[in-house]
C-alpha cells in the first residue's frame, strides 16, 4: 500500500481536477479539450506523487500498472478512446483516484 499521507494528498489533488473541469465545460470548452487537459493534469500528478513514494511501494505500483495497461503510468488516452470511452467518461474517471490502491488490490 502506498504511503497514506502521500496517497491522501494525491487523492485531494485529483479531486480538485473535477471542479476545474466542470468550470471549463461551463465556459464552453469542448469535452475533448477538457478531457485532454484533465488527463494530462492527472498524469502530471501521478508523476509528482510517485516521486514522493518510497521506492519499494513505487515498484509495486508501477508493476501493477504495467501488467494492467502495458506501461507504468496507466492507459494512454487513445487506448481509452479505442475501448469505447467517451470524452465525458475520461473527464469523470480522471477526477477520481483509483480505489484499488487504497484497498490493496
Amino acid at each position: 500500500m502506498a504511503d497514506l499521507n502521500v496517497r491522501k494528498t494525491y487523492e485531494a489533488a485529483v479531486a480538485e481536477l473535477g471542479p476545474a473541469a466542470a468550470r471549463m465545460l461551463a465556459d464552453g470548452v469542448s469535452e475533448e479539450q477538457v478531457a485532454r487537459w484533465i488527463f494530462a493534469q492527472r498524469d502530471d500528478l501521478k508523476l509528482h506523487y510517485r516521486a514522493l513514494t518510497p521506492s519499494h511501494e513505487l515498484q509495486a505500483l508501477e508493476a501493477r500498472s504495467h501488467s494492467r495497461y502495458g506501461n507504468t503510468l496507466g492507459p494512454p488516452i487513445e487506448q481509452l478512446r479505442s475501448a469505447g470511452k467517451s470524452w465525458r467518461d475520461i473527464i469523470d474517471s480522471a477526477a477520481r483516484p483509483g480505489a484499488h490502491y487504497r484497498q490493496g488490490e
